[in-house]
């Protein structure tokens, strides 16, 4: 049952990202720190594993002078969100 659990996805903050991404859509980096009370680094860092895995998307754009990078959940990184809600609700269901 455990074996179901994507381990990428398995980790409290970037669970909370995707979480996030998934009830907004797409969110800026900012908000995305704010919410989860991370360093930039620490967010950073978690949001390149979930890049390389192609869970996540991002898209620099400017507000004037000012960048901003958005994050949103790829097709990809919805299937295997919902795959693990799935095999997480499987797995409490067993208790």
């Amino acid at each position: 049952m455990i074996e179901g659990l994507d381990p990428v996805i398995h980790n409290r903050v970037r669970l909370g990202i995707l979480t996030l991404l998934l009830k907004n859509g797409r969110l800026d980096f900012k908000t995305l720190r704010d919410e989860l009370g991370l360093t930039d680094g620490n967010l950073a860092t978690h949001l390149r594993v979930l890049e390389r895995e192609g869970i996540v998307r991002y898209e620099k754009t400017f507000k004037g002078r000012k960048p901003i990078t958005y994050y949103e959940l790829t097709e990809e990184g919805r299937r295997r969100l919902e795959r693990y809600l799935k095999a997480l609700k499987s797995l409490l269901k067993g208790l």
